[in-house]
């Protein structure tokens, strides 16, 4: 098995790179590492990035990185894949902070990478704007979203939940989902999530979107998945962006939910939820609907 530990970086093309840079930078709170006219590199706090920018015609999710456990090298994860039947190629500096990765393209087109190292290059936490703790997980439109769960098993993820048979929550490590994949007709994110420190950063990060005018399309409520407390709006290319804090966390070892006060089960263990009662447990109504 070629097993990971946590997703690292997502990568969006953009026809606006000044603009996205400028909500990353201002908005987000994150720091640009590096940039030149095609692209560029945003950091939540040391990684050399965790969000990765390339100049495109079309505004949208191309890939994104996925950390290896430190006892796997990159050759090691490219075997494993040609084994499967997968096709991986190992390419060297063809992303900056990045010494050696595999590179494939998963079963809907998402081009990911696999690798063992990223150099540690940004100061730490900014001190305006949002400022998340990372990214917490990304939610990709497949064509199957049952396919798509049982080929991730192979990377070392675990199915936590479901949302009835189209939407499946996915981790690799002790985070209640690291990818979700929701059945659509069409190829696209469906949001990006950063996770917030605790309910007060979250609202305070509301207050800075709101002074820059930027509007919340739902939220803020406590999911049934996950249990967190979410909010979601658009960044200036449209793409979905979630900011959430308090999502469980999850114990392999047991496989079970480490308890806390809203679950609705003791112990809370994966399950399949109906949609109106996974999207929120608070009754908030909608701008615009997730689902």
């Amino acid at each position: 098995m070629v097993q990971v530990f946590r997703l690292a970086y997502v990568h969006f093309g953009t026809p606006d790179m000044a603009q996205m840079l400028k909500y990353y930078q201002d908005v987000i709170g994150l720091s640009v590492i590096e940039q030149d006219e095609s692209r560029a590199y945003v950091s939540t706090s040391i990684d050399h990035h965790n969000i990765m920018l390339s100049k495109a015609n079309e505004s949208g999710l191309i890939g994104f990185g996925l950390q290896l456990m430190p006892n796997i090298s990159c050759e090691e994860a490219a075997e494993t894949l040609h084994r499967n039947g997968i096709e991986a190629t190992i390419k060297m500096n063809e992303v900056s902070g990045i010494r050696e990765l595999v590179e494939f393209v998963d079963l809907d087109g998402y081009v990911v990478h696999l690798f063992f190292a990223m150099e540690v290059a940004a100061p730490g936490f900014q001190t305006a704007g949002v400022r998340p703790n990372k990214v917490g997980h990304l939610s990709l439109r497949v064509k199957d979203a049952k396919r798509s769960v049982e080929y991730y098993k192979q990377f070392g993820f675990s199915n936590t939940d479901w949302i009835e048979d189209f939407f499946g929550f996915m981790t690799c490590n002790r985070d209640h989902h690291v990818l979700n994949f929701a059945t659509s007709d069409y190829k696209a994110m469906h949001h990006l999530a950063f996770e917030l420190r605790d309910y007060s950063h979250l609202v305070s990060a509301m207050d800075h979107l709101g002074r820059n005018e930027i509007p919340i399309l739902w939220g803020p409520s406590r999911h049934g998945a996950g249990h967190n407390i979410a909010t979601y709006h658009r960044d200036p290319d449209g793409n979905m962006i979630e900011l959430f804090t308090d999502a469980d966390v999850f114990v392999p070892e047991l496989g079970i939910f480490e308890p806390r006060p809203w679950h609705e089960h003791f112990p809370q263990r994966p399950r399949v939820w109906g949609t109106d009662e996974c999207i929120t447990r608070w009754g908030t109504s909608f701008e615009q609907s997730l689902v």
